[in-house]
């Protein structure tokens, strides 16, 4: 019989799909729509803001047109916003098996702390070149904040790491500057890295 303690030095190594759910497929089906019609659906959604005559008379103009086409915008509109909510669920589930965990993933910098000029201690790890800063953030369970008091000196934001150190799930919000100002970031998971190098 051998101690679970012998394996608990080793490192793991993680892929970025292992810190999504197994279930990834939204169980809420949209209709098909044609272009028009999700053009139409969406000055629907527009004009149901305001309450204005004019608004008001354009809106059930809108209706009537779809109605027509055998669409229901009240019912599309409602399903619309539990496939939203839905995605926002899934994109905010955790795995937690990795927890206390000595891993090893390869991934991209977002660098938000440093102790030096280009010299990051915090930094967030996500999967793709350029997440977070040239587009939006990935779904919070493909985002790792990554703590480093030693320093990474980031030469440039385009080329992978890898990353080790123990992992935990943790899904919190924090409000981080980037490049481009400041900005509300989910994310679903914390790490204390004891190595970060180049990827090769």
């Amino acid at each position: 019989m051998v101690s679970f303690s012998v394996f608990s030095t080793e490192t793991a190594l993680l892929e970025w799909d292992d810190l999504r759910p197994s279930q990834t497929q939204n169980q809420i089906v949209l209709p098909e729509l044609s272009y028009q019609q999700r053009l139409a659906l969406q000055e629907v959604f527009t004009l149901s803001q305001y309450e204005d005559p004019e608004a008001v008379a354009d809106l059930a103009k809108l209706k009537e047109s779809l109605k027509a086409d055998g669409l229901d915008t009240d019912a599309l509109l409602k399903l619309r916003a539990e496939y939203i909510k839905s995605q926002q669920k899934m994109a905010e589930t955790v795995v937690t098996e990795f927890d206390g965990q000595k891993v090893r993933i390869p991934g991209f910098l977002v660098p938000v702390e440093f102790s030096a000029p280009l010299v990051a201690t915090e930094f967030l790890l996500v999967p793709v070149a350029g997440a977070c800063i040239h587009m939006p953030p990935p779904p919070a369970n493909q985002i790792v904040r990554v703590s480093y008091p030693e320093g990474y000196k980031v030469e440039t934001v385009q080329y992978p790491v890898w990353v080790e150190g123990v992992i935990s799930s943790k899904l919190e919000t924090d409000n981080v500057y980037l490049v481009d100002g400041h900005t509300d970031v989910a994310m679903g998971y914390v790490m204390n890295a004891s190595l970060v190098k180049d990827y090769h």
